[in-house]
């Protein structure tokens, strides 16, 4: 393991903007809000390291790269039905585009959708989720958490016919995050990557994985593994002869690194956006309820063109705040986030019931009075934005036998239509 370097990061904003609100349902909006609001926030004090653990990658390099082009994608999404399922509520002018998963993915109790993020890759186009391994917390007698993250990598070249594969997330057994767990058997080299995975964003060929309480977490998309089946579904990692497995996955995606952040905790969600300046940053949006105690705020982490978060320039810390009746308060229970310039976007639920769905899209402008809100689907997640299309795509988490039908989608709108 190559060492850990150490930065202090030292957050500050003064001096932003904000322009008109939307309330929740679009065909019914508020009066233009000035553009001439500026914000002064106090000084924050974070420090972050990152550890490389690209050591431990190499060691699998025996077995061979791959890249997402050169996967198997073995299981059909399809579009149709996207925008009916549970809580979908938006409004049909301002629906452009989605899928479903297949019948088991609906339906599976085992994992459940939270991050999104998407690239280009040898003329492709792919969006990538994250799954997070259910246990009786979440649902009563199901034992799945062992098995920690697998992300999906979705092929939508051809909205007509998509096509997709779960990958799982692994780590370097001997780093300080692995734990035993007797529900599976452990083999040497690797272990399961056991958080929420609330989050996710792509730069520069890898992906960055929110990672609650401790930061971000890195993983190079050029070093996916075939492994060795397992009928089992129950062994996970080197064994004895050199065979890898994984509890019956086809492929691996080592993590190559990790960002430990101290200050800015919960990391709840992710997205690759702009600052002020139109410079690169990973935002950062914290999940934190009304009884808490604490306001939540979201970070902008700058980013270089080799995918390193920097600090330089300064990183970026914003209050954002919703438009609750008689609290314009901070923004709660926030799933998702994205952020470009001085608007930030919003995913938010726990809120009342509205056309099925508890959930909303708040927008912020950055010194605004309070924020506006949009009518959002039942129990959504991280949010990502498409440059090249103009996209904003999210996605829902439940399992049907939750609501009785099913509430699993990916979808997308116009960024322009909540700007």
């Amino acid at each position: 393991m190559k060492p850990t370097y150490l930065i202090t990061a030292f957050f500050a904003l003064a001096g932003l903007s904000c322009s008109d609100q939307d309330q929740d349902m679009p065909q019914m909006e508020e009066a233009p809000v000035s553009k001439e609001f500026s914000v002064s926030t106090p000084t924050n004090d974070v420090t972050f390291s990152y550890t490389d653990e690209s050591s431990f990658v190499s060691r699998l390099s025996s077995y061979g790269y791959k890249t997402p082009v050169q996967l198997n994608l073995n299981r059909t999404a399809s579009k149709s039905g996207y925008n009916s399922v549970y809580g979908f509520n938006i409004p049909a002018d301002r629906q452009v585009t989605g899928f479903k998963w297949n019948s088991g993915d609906e339906q599976t109790t085992d994992w459940r959708p939270q991050g999104i993020t998407g690239f280009q890759w040898g003329g492709r186009r792919f969006l990538l989720t994250t799954w997070y391994g259910i246990g009786p917390a979440q649902i009563p007698g199901v034992e799945n958490k062992h098995k920690g993250v697998r992300v999906s990598l979705v092929d939508i070249t051809d909205m007509n016919n998509i096509k997709y594969r779960h990958i799982l997330l692994v780590q370097d057994k001997n780093n300080r995050f692995y734990k035993e767990d007797s529900a599976y058997t452990q083999l040497g080299e690797f272990g399961p990557v056991r958080i929420h995975a609330g989050g996710v964003a792509y730069h520069n060929q890898k992906i960055y994985v929110a990672s609650t309480g401790l930061g971000v977490r890195v993983f190079d998309l050029n070093k996916i593994i075939e492994v060795s089946g397992d009928a089992s579904k129950n062994r996970l990692g080197k064994e004895s002869d050199g065979t890898l497995k994984a509890f019956n996955y086809r492929y691996i995606l080592p993590q190559t690194g990790f960002y430990d952040i101290d200050g800015a905790s919960p990391y709840s969600c992710i997205a690759l956006g702009e600052g002020t300046a139109s410079e690169k940053r990973f935002w950062t949006g914290q999940y934190i309820t009304s009884s808490d105690g604490r306001t939540p705020k979201v970070y902008g982490f700058p980013v270089n063109a080799q995918g390193e978060i920097t600090q330089n320039p300064l990183p970026e810390v914003i209050q954002p705040k919703d438009n609750e009746t008689g609290n314009n308060g901070p923004v709660y229970n926030m799933q998702g986030v994205y952020r470009k310039g001085t608007t930030t976007l919003m995913a938010v639920t726990g809120k009342s019931k509205y056309q099925g769905s508890t959930a909303r899209l708040v927008r912020y402008y950055d010194g605004a009075a309070n924020g506006g809100r949009y009518r959002w689907p039942h129990g959504a997640e991280d949010l990502y934005y498409e440059q090249n299309t103009g996209y904003l795509w999210n996605l829902t988490e439940y399992e049907t036998s939750k609501y009785g039908s099913d509430n699993r989608c990916v979808f997308a709108v116009r960024y322009a239509d909540y700007d």
